[in-house]
C-alpha cells in the first residue's frame, strides 16, 4: 500500500510539473505573439517625434554635417513618419518653431526641401534685420532639390548626399538582435536591426524601447542610436513612436537643373545683403 501511494504521489508530481511547463510554454507563446503583433504594427508604418543630437565621427566634417552646422541643425527636434517604402523627416533646429527643412527618402532617391530651408533662413535674417526683407527676394523655384543636384551644388559625389540606405532597415523579428550599447538607458531593451548590406561602411541602427511601455503604451518611449560611417556621423534620438498608416507621396515641386545656378546666385545675394545690413546696423550703433 505504501509503495502504491508513492507511485501515485510521483505521478501526481510529474503531472504538476508538466502542467507548470505547459503553463510556461503557453505564457511564452502568448508573450511572443503579443511582441510579434506589436512589432508588425510598427513595421507597417508609424509617426514619431524625437529630440536629436548629431555629431561628426570623421576627421574632416562631412558635407551634410557642414550644411546642418551652418544652419544650427546639428541638434533639435525631428518629427516625421514612415512606411516600408518611404520616410519623411522634418528636422527643427533648437530654439526654432519652424522645420529647418523637409526630407523625403525612398529606395530610389533623397530629396531635400531647399525652399523651406531658404524661407527659414530668410525669416531668421529679417527677424533680426527688418531692412533685409526689402533686399532679399522670396523663393520662386521648385521646392525640393535632389541628391544629385545638391551634390553638384556642394561639389561632392552624390553618394555624400544620398540617404536611401535608411530604408534598408525593416522591423523583422528574424532580423533583430538583442544588444547592450555602452550608453544604454536604464529600463530599456535594445535591439540591433540587421540588413542585407554587409559593407564595412553600411549604417548601423540600434533601437532601444522602454520595457514598461513595450506592450502597454500606445506610443512607447524609444532611444535610437544611428551610425552612418559613409557620412561620418553619429545620431542619438530620444522620444516616442506611434503606429500609424501614413500615405507618403513623392514631392512634385522639384527644382530644375537650370535652377542650380540661380540658387548659387541667390545665396551670394543673401550673403551680400546680410553683410551690408550688419554694416549699416553697426554704423548706426556707433553713431548713437
Amino acid at each position: 500500500a505504501a509503495s502504491k501511494k508513492k507511485r501515485t504521489g510521483a505521478r501526481a508530481a510529474v503531472v504538476v510539473v508538466l502542467c507548470l511547463v505547459l503553463v510556461c510554454v503557453v505564457a511564452a507563446a502568448v508573450a511572443l505573439g503579443l511582441v510579434s503583433r506589436r512589432v508588425k504594427s510598427f513595421a507597417g508604418g508609424a509617426s514619431f517625434s524625437l529630440d536629436y543630437q548629431i555629431t561628426s565621427t570623421a576627421a574632416e566634417e562631412p558635407a551634410l554635417y557642414k550644411v546642418l552646422a551652418q544652419f544650427g541643425g546639428t541638434s533639435g527636434r525631428v518629427n516625421g513618419q514612415y512606411t516600408p517604402e518611404a520616410l519623411e523627416l522634418y528636422p527643427q533646429a533648437s530654439g526654432s518653431s519652424q522645420p529647418l527643412t523637409r526630407l523625403y527618402i525612398s529606395k530610389d532617391e533623397t530629396l531635400y526641401d531647399a525652399g523651406q530651408l531658404y524661407r527659414t533662413l530668410r525669416s531668421s535674417i529679417t527677424d533680426n534685420y527688418p531692412l533685409a526683407g526689402v533686399l532679399i527676394p522670396e523663393w520662386n523655384m521648385g521646392s525640393y532639390i535632389s541628391q544629385t543636384q545638391l551634390a553638384s551644388l556642394l561639389g561632392v559625389d552624390d553618394t555624400a548626399t544620398s540617404l536611401q540606405s535608411m530604408n534598408d532597415f525593416q522591423l523583422d523579428l528574424k532580423k533583430i538582435k538583442k544588444v547592450q550599447p555602452e550608453n544604454a538607458k536604464a529600463g530599456y531593451l535594445y535591439f540591433r536591426l540587421e540588413t542585407d548590406d554587409t559593407a564595412a561602411d553600411s549604417p548601423v541602427l540600434t533601437l532601444g524601447v522602454e520595457k514598461s511601455g513595450l506592450l502597454r503604451a500606445v506610443s512607447p518611449a524609444v532611444h535610437i542610436l544611428l551610425d552612418i560611417p559613409a557620412h561620418g556621423i553619429h545620431t542619438e534620438l530620444t522620444g516616442t513612436v506611434t503606429p500609424a498608416a501614413p500615405t507618403l507621396t513623392t514631392p512634385t515641386s522639384r527644382m530644375q537643373d537650370s535652377d542650380i545656378a540661380s540658387l548659387v546666385q541667390l545665396r551670394q545675394t543673401v550673403e551680400s545683403v546680410v553683410q551690408f545690413v550688419q554694416g549699416v546696423a553697426s554704423g548706426t550703433q556707433s553713431a548713437s
